[in-house]
């Protein structure tokens, strides 16, 4: 009887997605993997379209297992947009810091953004106008974190200018342009895949020294 009654009471937790099997190599999902996963889907079906049970599903986990990593759907679109950050920092903006010349520091900004963007996911740039649905204090975060990349760049074209190699240009709005450039490569390359990376990344840094340089 008691056996029994323990394989009933295990039903009813399954069935109220409460209970979490022996886990699967995908129950066993990494943070990257669940970000990777839910930032496909809110791009696909939108932020309000994509619930928790679908982010679980594709990851090969229960709502109860999920919500061991996430307080809620707010805090994952938040921690999605944290490791989209925390990746640029160590992928581009800490390797670009340890470069003197600020026209090899430009050129490696842009070449480490690209690869970035195509190595990393398109969906983490894409997802990245949905932070509306933050609230203010996880917003400020977020902008706080693009400002400082914003400065890295617009720095090294005012190092640029003081050296006499930028053309006459607004520098805020030659990084806003720049930057808006490589993000924009995750709107239209799905369309263009047959286009070769590395020829894409190397097109997309000569584009942007020519659009800023004198020649």
């Amino acid at each position: 009887m008691l056996l029994e009654r323990k394989k009933l009471t295990f039903i009813i937790l399954t069935l109220l997605n409460i209970a979490d099997p022996k886990p699967t190599r995908k129950g066993q999902a990494s943070n990257a993997e669940i970000f990777r996963a839910a930032a496909r889907l809110m791009v696909k079906k939108g932020y309000g379209g994509t619930s928790i049970s679908d982010i679980a599903q594709a990851v090969g986990m229960t709502k109860a297992g999920l919500y061991h990593h996430i307080a809620g759907k707010q805090d994952l679109l938040f921690q999605i947009l944290q490791h989209a950050h925390d990746e640029m920092e160590r992928l581009v903006i800490e390797p670009a810091k340890q470069m003197g010349d600020p026209e090899h520091r430009l050129i490696e900004i842009t070449r480490r953004h690209v690869r970035g963007i195509l190595d990393g996911g398109l969906e983490f740039t894409l997802l990245y106008r949905e932070r509306h649905h933050l609230d203010d204090a996880q917003q400020e975060t977020i902008a706080l974190r693009t400002r400082a990349y914003l400065a890295l760049v617009g720095a090294t074209l005012e190092e640029l200018a003081m050296e006499g190699k930028l053309r006459d240009l607004d520098i805020q709005i030659g990084t806003i342009h720049l930057l808006k450039t490589i993000s924009g490569i995750a709107d239209w390359y799905p369309m263009f895949s047959e286009i070769n990376e590395d020829h894409l990344v190397e097109q997309t840094v000569n584009f942007g020294l020519s659009a800023v340089l004198k020649r």
